[in-house]
């Protein structure tokens, strides 16, 4: 796998170049082999829980890069989408579950969180009364209070290094919540609304999101602040 996904990096940086360069013969080839290269990553099942996390991150990471082209966003999350539907959806047939992944995190990962860990006021965060998160700009949390666990039906510590999309749903990250977070990420702060059903309810779902920074200025992520209203058409229509 790690050979495949080395392979397809180099194919993209030269697809890049010979963009920048108007190279249409090379830009032809080298999109034939890129798209290749893709469908046999994404075509294999994995052998062991490191190489989920790599199609996992290959996936996300080119969500990242090309989010402003459409036709590419669709094609990415669909990538993403196999990935989850083989291996992580409970009850899904396969080796592997989302616990597996979590034990395969690199140890230079765990650092890089333990470091983010302590640049957060905990204690305040905790004090908020609704669902309270922080997502680091790869998307994935960095804190979570017991409220916005117990809503996604995971204890805190379950979350912490998982990516928002397993829980919100792969449609709903690519549709909605990107974009706002990545907004947030360059420093606004954004609203993100949205209707769900719960319990055979519709509700609305509004989360502010902040830019959060660490005590030396630097951006930790994006603040979440949630909270749950009843669905205001319903009263209309009663």
């Amino acid at each position: 796998m790690k050979e495949l996904i080395d392979l397809f990096w180099t194919k993209y940086s030269q697809i890049k170049k010979a963009v920048g360069d108007l190279d249409e013969q090379s830009i032809g080839i080298l999109d034939r082999e890129v798209e290749s290269l893709l469908d046999s990553i994404f075509a294999r099942e994995a052998s062991n829980a490191v190489e989920i996390q790599m199609q996992f991150q290959l996936a996300l990471e080119l969500l990242k890069r090309e989010s402003e082209d459409a036709c590419c966003v669709l094609r990415h999350a669909e990538n993403l989408h196999k990935v989850v539907e083989r291996h992580i959806i409970p009850g899904h047939v396969g080796q592997f579950t989302p616990d597996d992944l979590d034990r395969s995190v690199a140890p230079e990962r765990v650092a890089v969180d333990a470091v983010v860990a302590a640049d957060l006021d905990v204690s305040l965060l905790e004090s908020l009364s609704n669902r309270v998160s922080v997502v680091a700009p790869d998307y994935r949390f960095v804190f979570t209070n017991e409220a916005n666990a117990v809503a996604l039906h995971r204890k805190p510590e379950e979350l912490l290094g998982r990516h928002v999309g397993e829980f919100i749903g792969l449609h709903r990250f690519v549709q909605g919540l990107k974009e706002r977070l990545d907004r947030c990420f360059a420093g606004e702060i954004v609203d993100y609304t949205y209707a769900d059903q719960m319990g055979g309810r519709t509700v609305v779902i509004r989360t502010r999101l902040s830019p959060y920074y660490a005590s030396n200025s630097v951006l930790i992520g994006a603040l979440l602040v949630t909270e749950e209203l009843p669905d205001r058409r319903q009263s209309s229509a009663a």
